[in-house]
């Protein structure tokens, strides 16, 4: 039997999802730790433009973790099938996909990175600290989508631990190189950049010889196969669509708060974003942890061990989003001054992020109810609860409720975003359980 199918206790659930917690907290550290070395060692204008640069970043995430997850949902299917050669198939053909993607994007992106940058928001003052750092995201592509791509196809493998370590060494080497490149060297935003392709690069490669050497699933001659390319494509377009609006969203706001506070205003989002993406990868390593075991047992048609992982799920992420709200509200001022000391920004960010902090209590279920949707192949559910949370209704309340209570209106933006989002998502879900449980029967 292999261990995706055997029942476990709450306490084994729990230690088999660590890997893939930490995986995902490494891996929101990146942009952060870019963060907090220009912020220390530079100034605040170096910091805000490391939040312009994020929806260039968010497309390559984006474009990596829609195949990791939709092509991960078709091999870890195969995989519960016992058809090992179909999964290296799709794993082979994925490879080469994102080869060509990463090589087009770093190249346009390097040619039109100033057009880019202005478009993006980047005002006069800003524009020295973004154009060396974008170019830096730019040629990072090819390593950060493979790094990706790896770190989720080792849980499908059974091997969650390799992507945990592929994670950590990533994030050392980048505090390291960041702290050399930035303090040492004094190389500003074009510093941190080196020193995140660097250190992925490295991270990479661990991912790269583990497939090589040690991975039940292998490389194989690739097979052009359009249908899986779609399918892949279609069961991974929430994540691909989380990612996107990620960007969108952060532009959107970086277009609201300068008009309310000038560049004061886009540094007081970057750290409330960073917290943001901390405590949501917190989630999306729970929903990335079940995920391959939820495809694999579809596979293999065990639906009681679904419905195990789905109840220790509910049960961590309902705890959970108490505690983090409550942490977040509570440690505001401790979380800023990591950051920051600058009174003006300090001022903004508090105020922005108590009110903030309440999106914590909704966003845990509908990151996983969204993979969940993904894991069993059904895409659309899955985009229509990843749309409606970070997309949609972002954009929706981002252009009303400021214009109708001010500041406060921005910070509730999200929160009120995700809190109607659960009601569509545990709709969904109620209809699907009920199928599960009459199979399971």
């Amino acid at each position: 039997m292999h261990d995706f199918e055997k029942s476990t206790s709450y306490i084994d659930y729990l230690k088999n999802l660590l890997p893939a917690i930490l995986t995902m907290v490494f891996l929101s550290f990146y942009t952060t730790i870019d963060g907090f070395f220009v912020a220390r060692f530079v100034n605040s204008d170096a910091l805000a433009a490391i939040n312009i640069v994020v929806p260039i970043t968010c497309v390559i995430f984006g474009i990596s973790v829609m195949f990791a997850t939709g092509a991960g949902a078709f091999i870890g299917e195969s995989l519960g099938q016992r058809n090992l050669q179909k999964a290296n198939k799709i794993f082979s053909f994925v490879c080469v996909v994102l080869l060509v993607f990463s090589i087009i994007f770093s190249i346009l992106g390097v040619i039109f990175v100033e057009n880019i940058s202005l478009w993006l928001g980047t005002t006069p003052r800003l524009m020295s600290y973004v154009v060396p750092y974008a170019i830096m995201v730019f040629v990072s592509t090819s390593p950060m989508v493979y790094k990706l791509f790896f770190e989720y196809i080792v849980r499908n493998d059974g091997n969650p631990k390799i992507g945990l370590w592929m994670s950590f060494i990533g994030l050392i080497l980048n505090i390291l190189l960041d702290y050399l490149f930035v303090k040492i060297f004094n190389m500003g935003t074009l510093g941190a950049g080196l020193g995140t392709l660097l250190s992925i690069t490295v991270s990479m490669i661990v991912g790269l010889v583990y497939f090589i050497k040690y991975g039940t699933i292998k490389f194989c001659k690739p097979e052009f196969n359009m249908k899986i390319f779609v399918k892949s494509c279609t069961n991974g377009s929430s994540e691909l669509l989380t990612e996107l609006s990620t960007g969108i969203i952060t532009f959107l706001f970086n277009i609201i708060t300068i008009k309310y506070f000038g560049e004061d205003g886009i540094a007081a989002v970057t750290i409330i974003m960073y917290v943001y993406y901390f405590f949501s990868s917190l989630y999306s390593g729970i929903a990335v942890g079940t995920a391959p075991i939820i495809s694999y047992n579809l596979g293999s048609k065990n639906y009681k061990k679904i419905i195990e992982i789905l109840k220790y799920s509910f049960i961590t992420i309902i705890i959970s989003s108490i505690l983090i709200t409550l942490t977040v509200f509570l440690c505001s001022n401790n979380i800023i001054n990591i950051f920051v000391s600058q009174e003006n920004v300090f001022n903004i960010t508090l105020y922005g992020l108590k009110i903030f902090s309440l999106v914590f209590l909704f966003i845990g279920v509908n990151i996983f109810l969204s993979s969940y949707f993904t894991a069993l192949g059904n895409g659309l559910v899955s985009a229509v609860i990843s749309g409606l949370r970070s997309l949609v209704l972002v954009i929706i309340f981002i252009l009303i409720l400021p214009k109708l209570y001010g500041v406060p209106g921005i910070w509730l933006t999200m929160p009120l975003a995700e809190a109607c989002t659960i009601i569509v998502a545990l709709l969904f879900y109620f209809d699907n359980i009920k199928k599960v449980y009459k199979l399971y029967k």
